[in-house]
């Protein structure tokens, strides 16, 4: 059975398109006839990701912790109809122990790079169009040794609550995932370590599993469907206490 093509020659930029999240986002929505562009830092990683889309895509190289980047990277957009800023990022450490210039850097890295993405994406947006942000579950579910991530995704969230009144009619929501199964944790894990971490967090959740990009995807799909639906924070995180 063939998928509806809901997003038929509708323009969608998704930072962090390479992999994981948006990646995986990136295949769903090419699906159903979205023209793409996938937005990271690295362009060869951007130009395997493309070669897995089967549809309309194409990458630019973009660091979004720059302002200048990102504002000429838009200023070259004719048409768009939904940005997804799915790019990550993490630091861990206790105010007492963390170097304050990590601190600064997912600061740069995973708020500032959405915000400087929402400011100059938001001339371009369609009057119909909206935006989907990326926090995370930490921000009101803390827990020692991550209080930067943690006040970087309550930051998210209440830009992307102020953002849905300040570009009205045009849609703003943010995304909150959960502890999710991504090649990220390759960068920090075994692959031993990762199967006995996620059999952990199968354990702990009260669906019994971790989470997986596909998850996610469908939960930014349901925003940027929902014409009904925002300034909203949408937890997608298992149950997560």
């Amino acid at each position: 059975m063939s998928l509806p093509q809901t997003f038929q020659n509708q323009h969608v930029v998704i930072t962090g398109g390479s992999s994981g999240i948006g990646l995986c986002l990136a295949q769903t929505l090419a699906e159903r006839g979205a023209r793409l562009t996938l937005l990271g830092r690295d362009l060869h990683k951007l130009e395997d990701a493309a070669a897995q889309v089967t549809g309309s895509v194409q990458v630019a190289s973009v660091d979004v912790s720059k302002e200048q980047a990102v504002a000429e990277f838009f200023e070259g957009v004719d048409q768009l109809d939904h940005l997804v800023t799915a790019a990550a990022g993490t630091v861990r450490g206790t105010v007492q122990e963390l170097e304050v210039t990590l601190a600064r850097a997912l600061f740069d890295s995973k708020y500032w790079g959405q915000y400087h993405c929402a400011k100059y994406a938001a001339p371009r947006l369609s009057p119909h169009g909206s935006m989907v942000l990326f926090s995370g579950w930490i921000s009101r579910k803390p827990m020692a040794g991550v209080s930067t991530l943690a006040a970087v995704d309550a930051a998210i969230e209440a830009l992307g609550r102020t953002l849905a009144l300040e570009l009205a009619p045009r849609r703003v929501n943010v995304i909150t995932p959960g502890m999710i199964d991504t090649p990220l944790w390759s960068a920090r894990l075994s692959a031993e370590a990762q199967r006995d971490h996620f059999a952990r967090i199968a354990d702990i959740l009260p669906v019994g599993r971790a989470g997986t990009p596909e998850d996610i995807a469908h939960a930014v799909l349901f925003l940027l469907e929902n014409g009904f639906t925002t300034g909203a924070v949408i937890d997608v995180d298992g149950g997560q206490r």
